[in-house]
């Protein structure tokens, strides 16, 4: 999830902050439960930036936090 996060420019404490670090947490496990890991792998190797992924089950929270 690091990676992923720091591949779209999303600081690891700013999602902390949200609230408490719930969303922290949520992403974390949906980030281990996901079945886009090896999508996710082959594209974080092939990008050294970008914008969340839709394959990726914690886009829409790494777009809040992008801003």
């Amino acid at each position: 999830m690091e990676d992923m996060m720091e591949t779209v420019g999303v600081a690891h404490f700013d999602v902390v902050d949200l609230d408490g670090g719930k969303s922290y947490v949520r992403a974390r496990v949906n980030c281990h439960a996901c079945r886009s890991k090896d999508e996710c792998r082959k594209w974080l190797a092939g990008n050294a930036e970008g914008e969340p992924q839709s394959f990726c089950p914690n886009a829409n929270l790494f777009q809040v936090v992008k801003g």
